[in-house]
């Protein structure tokens, strides 16, 4: 195996890291323990994608130090409240995001001492500090890697009021080495998730163990994102599901030689079967797909492309049910939070995923939807992401999202809100005719919104609940 530093990293404006640079000043960040940071110390990290992350990653792991990631998107008071909820002691913000980060840190009473600035800062000290020259031994850190926190990042809030989830440094390292089985090392890897997001964090990782290049993007631009892909001759990228819409509809992708590719893995949300198939015969490449959740460190199951069923095959007779999981990658749980802790695992170790799903006479699993947004019509269970899929086939449809509505007797059923593309035109009727031929009675859309955009988190996540509280 090679070193972990052993190829350069690039981002999106040609800055370079070498090994001997990166090495060098991973290392001598990691000698600033004189500053206070040691073990328990929660340092929490509100930047976007750069050269400097793995850095400070890698130093806070040397110190058995905790790193608690949060939205660069966030507002102050957002910030704030992870601060307090994570009992941070030391902030390291970008110079993009310092503005909202200096509010944060008064918020949330962090000395201006702790807090530092990659970039080139207005209020903080800047990250270069911690550089220095420094060539002491590391000083002795004394770990119990099943059980002592290396990373806390809270949970989306999708389903309820965000929880720090605690992995241990067992936990991350385990799960680096189970996504490098699914991996192929063979050519430069393109990064444009967000770090602070678990599965890019952990993809950072398992990339640089592996010792392949890395192409870094600060965030998703249009033409940044294809350009790369051309000047680096990308043959796999990691993806979210609105990445995979930008590639199977956007007319700027034709204007690129993307010639190299040869496979996409998409992840952080569900990636329906039209958009795969979309995106497979536009490029011709393969799409694969991981599953996971922060609380599982966070990926559990990892698709060949080859090993699945095409859509004409039967399945077996089998049960949809909640997918529980049981490993060394599971969470200790949740952060001064026992009752949601209890909630959500068994006493056997088994963590309840809350999404539903089955598992077919191969051993393929696949996830249906999430257990408490089913819409229930009639007695029946209608999976708002089945509907989608089906939607999403419609060519005049740019996105939707499936919620509950209610007819005069406050019974529910299915509603789609809907995002119509530019330049076209469709009606509820049209919309809910197409669905009807496609879909069991029950399953039927029976109530249409022509909405500008659907609220998503960061990785794509759609905010039912938000949705739902404007559809009331």
């Amino acid at each position: 195996m090679k070193s972990l530093y052993d190829l350069p990293r690039y981002d999106g404006d040609e800055q370079r890291a070498s090994r001997k640079n990166m090495e060098h000043e991973g290392w001598t960040i990691a000698c600033a323990a004189e500053r206070g940071v040691d073990k328990g110390t929660v340092v929490l990290t509100n930047t976007i994608n750069c050269l400097e992350y793995p850095q400070l990653y890698h130093a806070i792991t040397a110190l058995g130090a905790t790193m608690s990631p949060v939205s660069p998107m966030f507002s102050a008071t957002d910030v704030a409240r992870q601060i307090a909820a994570s009992n941070a002691t030391f902030l390291v913000t970008h110079e993009t995001t310092e503005d909202a980060a200096r509010d944060a840190a008064i918020l949330g009473r962090i000395s201006p001492d702790n807090c530092f600035c990659i970039g080139t800062p207005k209020h903080f000290q800047p990250f270069s500090v911690l550089y220095g020259s420094s060539k002491r031994e590391l000083p002795p850190v004394s770990l119990d890697i099943m059980s002592d926190v290396n990373y806390l990042p809270f949970s989306s809030g999708t389903t309820g009021v965000p929880k720090g989830v605690k992995l241990t440094f067992w936990n991350m390292a385990i799960n680096m080495l189970q996504m490098g089985h699914g991996e192929v090392f063979n050519s430069p890897a393109m990064l444009v998730l967000p770090y602070y997001h678990i599965y890019a964090s952990t993809l950072m990782n398992t990339v640089l163990i592996s010792g392949q290049p890395q192409v870094v993007l600060p965030k998703f631009d249009h033409e940044k994102f294809l350009e790369c892909l051309e000047r680096y001759q990308i043959s796999k990228a990691h993806i979210d599901p609105p990445i995979a819409s930008f590639l199977a509809n956007h007319p700027l992708v034709d204007k690129y030689d993307l010639s190299s590719m040869q496979y996409v893995i998409s992840a952080a949300a569900p990636l329906g079967a039209g958009l795969e198939e979309a995106v497979k015969e536009r490029l011709g490449i393969t799409v694969k797909q991981c599953y996971g959740m922060t609380e599982l460190s966070p990926i559990v199951n990892y698709s060949k492309d080859n090993d699945l069923k095409s859509a004409s095959t039967d399945l077996g007779p089998n049960e949809v049910g909640e997918l529980w999981y049981r490993g060394p990658q599971v969470t200790q749980g949740y952060l001064n939070n026992e009752e949601a802790t209890s909630s959500t695992t068994t006493q056997c170790g088994f963590l309840k995923t809350g999404d539903l799903g089955y598992i077919d006479d191969d051993g393929h699993i696949y996830v249906v939807d999430r257990l408490k947004e089913l819409i229930k019509y009639k007695g029946y269970q209608v999976a708002p992401a089945e509907l989608e899929d089906v939607i999403l086939t419609h060519p005049k449809v740019l996105d939707v999202a499936c919620i509950r509505g209610y007819n005069e007797e406050r019974e529910e059923v299915p509603k789609a809100c809907v995002v119509v593309r530019p330049n076209e035109t469709l009606t509820s009727e049209e919309l809910m005719e197409f669905v009807a031929s496609r879909v069991a009675p029950y399953k039927k859309v029976r109530q249409v919104a022509f909405v500008p955009e659907i609220p998503k988190n960061p990785s794509g996540k759609i905010l039912r609940r938000e949705l739902q509280e404007q559809h009331k």
